[in-house]
């Protein structure tokens, strides 16, 4: 073999060992290719990264969600690469956790202002990272109200029950729409009888606060005032002063509607007017007895009050 093609396969075998020694090679421990390109599908919230403090090294890293942390729920730790270890530690204020195992803590481990590290790994190979857990937001869970049935004339109580889960005091602030618009003077719980009409739209909003933060606001379903029953306001006569027995019948009706009167028992000869609730009934020739009279008042809207007492005849009278 010659001098020079000698040369030449030696210069093309060092050419081949630097390609094999220097070429491009995918890491073991890079993090999936896939990683910073995934998307939840429509319809699906996208959780985000925490905003923790986090150091790593050897190509790890680790994070803490969920990103705005509070006394309620678990912390998960996230690990990205190959720590040269399967230790994860958590710690609470600087102090270690040995209950804690896993990559996961939950809220029975820290509260409020506490600051909570994860430790995955080896110095060499590992990673940390730090979250500070925040106020818990107050929530309304139920709120009852009174009367059961609205009506015109009554006033409105509403009691809200709220959850805040670092135990805190929680305070509310109201405020009623009519007809849903906003009132400035309708803060309170109560809501005044005379601030509303039959047909009227009646909603509340209320927001709880633990002195920290307002919760979420909660608005109750409307509910539409209702016709309003009339109310029977007058007493029957207590004895019999004449053979011509007169009882004017008084009601009222809270929504300012024309109202009848009409007799649904009564004896022979007792008559009532039905636009007045006057009513007449000649005793020259009653029966002495018992007497059941029951009257009925209505509204056009055919809401009723009753008014039912018996009257006592005595021979001779």
């Amino acid at each position: 073999m010659s001098l020079t093609r000698i040369v030449f396969i030696s210069f093309l075998f060092m050419i081949l060992s630097a390609c094999g020694e220097d070429g491009p090679q995918q890491s073991s421990s890079a993090p999936p290719t896939n990683a910073a390109s995934q998307t939840d599908s429509p319809g699906e919230s996208q959780q985000p990264i925490a905003k923790a403090t986090n150091s790593g090294s050897g190509g790890v890293s680790v994070t803490i969600l969920p990103e705005n942390p509070t006394s309620k729920g678990c912390l998960r730790a996230t690990i990205h690469g190959v720590p040269g270890s399967s230790l994860v530690v958590w710690s609470v204020n600087g102090k270690a956790l040995d209950s804690a195992k896993g990559t996961q803590l939950c809220s029975e481990n820290y509260v409020r202002n506490d600051q909570v590290t994860v430790t995955v790994g080896t110095s060499d190979v590992g990673a940390s990272a730090t979250v500070s857990i925040g106020n818990s937001l107050p929530r309304i869970v139920d709120i009852s109200s009174s009367p059961e049935e609205i009506f015109v004339g009554v006033e409105v109580t509403v009691t809200p029950v709220a959850e805040d889960h670092d135990g805190d005091h929680v305070d509310f602030t109201y405020q009623w729409l009519i007809n849903g618009e906003p009132n400035p003077q309708l803060t309170d719980a109560i809501l005044p009888a005379g601030t509303f009409t039959k047909g009227d739209s009646i909603q509340v909003q209320i927001i709880p606060n633990d002195f920290y933060d307002d919760g979420p606001t909660y608005t109750s379903f409307a509910t539409v005032v209702p016709n309003a029953p009339p109310v029977v306001t007058s007493q029957p006569p207590q004895g019999i002063e004449s053979m011509d027995y007169e009882y004017q019948v008084a009601a009222s009706d809270p929504d300012d509607s024309s109202l009848t009167y009409r007799l649904e028992e009564a004896p022979d000869g007792m008559t009532i007017d039905e636009k007045t609730g006057l009513i007449k009934w000649d005793l020259t020739d009653a029966t002495p007895g018992d007497h059941t009279i029951a009257i009925i008042v209505s509204d056009p809207d055919g809401a009723e009050a009753a008014q039912e007492y018996t009257l006592t005849l005595k021979p001779g009278e």
